[in-house]
């Protein structure tokens, strides 16, 4: 075992050990058996959960830092610079204008030279304890690791008014440890009741804390790349803040601000949102014209950040590949615009069914409570009309364009059954879908072996069906019947035990010869795993890294998906095996394909 993965052991059995619940205790028997990434997420967890008291021992607070880098060794960071400037504001003493800018993203992904990140804190400034939650407090300690919550937990103790308790709109500024900006602003905004308005005081405190976050900054050392302060959307999340009313307070009162601090050293602002609907919100209010603001024109994105090493080294491993495996899932798709997690996506094509408390494509999996077949059979042909029609992509075209050069070395296996890779020009000789395709409807019944039919038939005949409105089929003609049986049909995918694999034999049948031929040796092999999560790990995440084993140090992995999905066996990595990067498919994967052909 490495270093590294005798670090991270020793971490996770000392909190366990340090713990009191007798639950927790209990994993201690089955530490030894956990893979580095089922070990990283029980430190998280337990480090979540604990109280700032009593101290970590230093040998403790050293190794979870240099796991934290470590992890952060992996992930893409974006640079103020490289995110889009909307507005400048005039400085006084001939200094260059304040730049305004907005980014959708990760708040604890700014990369180093960003000097401040705001947290929406609780009171008592300590930390979301609940690690299920995905607030921005939760992440942004979780990322900068234990002495952060330490830091606050001292703060707290030796405020001057001898109150725990960080008063509605102040905001304290502490360290970022393990997150790689200088500082991390805290500040508390009004808690309302979910569905409930502000008023006038909850207004106001709102936007004292932008005011408070300012002058924090305002305070902060100024370098040689300016300065800069990222502001998220505080109060927005749990504490039930409508969006639209908090976005407009929090660029107001930036504007009130400096206004007032016509000499002030802030050199840039960034609104950070992590939805499409809140960037939409914020790019509306900014592009208005202010009287002392100059709206710019959308600048182009100038890149990412390209020092991570782990992409150095998935460019080296890419261009040194005589056989390239693409090992594609749902984060590819969601890269190239067709995110099942989007609420906008769903929105814009499927209205009509948002009364069914659907709001993304996600939440259609496993739905059963449709009134009728006609509205079930609306919805999915107008679903497969939607994924049909779907552009080719400069995404898909840069990829295929160089895994084209490989020839009959190259070979895509993909979950995804929304046909993407054809429809951009891939050849399915080169390709397997062991989850299905849109492309064929079967029988639920599997009345026979050979009853699945072409899908392009059934849905050209319901198009002219579908009503514009309701979005559900006019009559139940168009409603597809097993042309054997006539039972129900459905999208040949697989959703239950009821799958027939039929379709998709000759494709795994190509794979197996694919794989026998990796296997057998002759040149260096490079799985390049894209978007991949843990809803089906079996099918191609763990293959993988099977393969990678079985591989005789021939075959390599390169993981490029987000978050926790982006993680990698430390074994493998440490053996020079594998490595990851966790970021935007859309921003990175260019970065690290070779340029030209082979």
């Amino acid at each position: 075992m490495s270093s590294m993965s005798v670090m991270l052991e020793r971490t996770v059995r000392f909190l366990i050990t340090e713990s009191r619940n007798v639950r927790t205790r209990h994993l201690l028997q089955h530490l030894e058996h956990g893979d580095s990434s089922t070990q990283l997420q029980i430190m998280r967890q337990l480090l979540c959960i604990r109280s700032p008291h009593p101290r970590l021992p230093p040998n403790v607070l050293r190794d979870i830092h240099d796991i934290l880098i470590h992890e952060r060794s992996r992930r893409v960071l974006t640079p103020v610079s490289s995110t889009s400037c909307v507005a400048s504001i005039p400085r006084e003493n001939s200094r260059p204008p304040v730049r305004i800018r907005l980014w959708k993203g990760d708040i604890t992904t700014l990369a180093p030279g960003t000097t401040a990140i705001t947290n929406a804190a609780n009171s008592q400034m300590l930390g979301c304890f609940q690690p299920t939650h995905r607030c921005i407090d939760n992440v942004i300690h979780s990322w900068a690791g234990p002495r952060l919550r330490q830091e606050c937990f001292d703060i707290a103790s030796t405020r001057q008014d001898q109150q725990d308790a960080l008063p509605v709109g102040d905001a304290v500024t502490t360290q970022a440890y393990c997150l790689p900006c200088d500082y991390v602003i805290h500040t508390v905004g009004p808690q309302l009741a979910r569905g409930s308005e502000p008023d006038d005081m909850e207004r106001h405190q709102l936007s004292q804390c932008y005011y408070s976050v300012l002058d924090e900054a305002e305070r902060l050392p100024e370098t040689a790349e300016g300065k800069s302060v990222a502001l998220c959307g505080i109060s927005t999340g749990l504490f039930a803040f409508p969006a639209k009313l908090a976005a407009s307070i929090a660029v107001d009162t930036v504007a009130a601000w400096f206004a007032h601090h016509p000499e002030a050293s802030i050199s840039d602002v960034v609104f950070v949102t992590y939805t499409e609907d809140d960037y939409e919100i914020y790019d509306a209010l900014l592009k208005r014209a202010r009287p002392t603001w100059t709206v710019c024109t959308q600048e182009p994105a100038k890149g990412i950040s390209l020092g991570s090493p782990t992409m150095e080294k998935a460019r080296a491993w890419l261009a040194e590949a005589d056989t390239i495996i693409v090992s594609a899932g749902a984060g590819l798709s969601a890269a190239d615009g067709l995110d099942y997690t989007s609420r906008t996506l769903f929105r814009e094509h499927f209205p009509a069914f948002l009364q069914y408390d659907l709001e993304r494509l996600y939440d259609v999996f496993g739905f059963v409570n449709w009134p009728s077949d006609r509205v079930k059979w609306g919805y999915f042909f107008t679903h497969l009309d939607m994924v049909s029609n779907w552009p080719q992509s400069q995404l898909y075209r840069r990829l295929l364009g160089w895994l084209d050069s490989y020839g009959h070395n190259a070979h895509v296996r993909t979950s995804n059954a929304d046909g993407l890779f054809v429809a951009n020009g891939w050849d399915e000789s080169r390709l397997s879908t062991p989850q299905g395709q849109y492309y064929y409807f079967q029988c639920l019944a599997n009345c026979t072996p050979d009853s699945y039919w072409p899908s392009r038939p059934f849905l050209e005949q319901a198009l002219p069906l579908i009503d514009p409105v309701t979005q559900s089929l006019k009559n139940d003609s168009a409603v597809p019947r097993c042309k054997n049986c006539g039972g129900d049909l459905f999208i040949c995918v697989r959703a239950a035990n009821w799958f027939n694999e039929r379709p998709y034999r000759a494709g795994e049948a190509r794979w197996q010869k694919f794989k026998r031929r990796v296997l057998s040796g002759g040149g260096k092999t490079v799985v390049l795993e894209l978007g991949v999560g843990m809803n089906t790990p079996g099918v191609l995440k763990w293959p993988n890294e099977d393969l990678v084993r079985q591989g005789n140090r021939q075959v390599k992995l390169v993981r490029l998906a987000v978050g926790e999905h982006a993680e990698v066996p430390w074994d493998l990595e440490e053996a020079e095996l594998a490595t990851s990067i966790d970021g935007d498919i859309s921003l990175s994967l260019p970065q690290i394909l070779p340029s030209g052909s082979r």
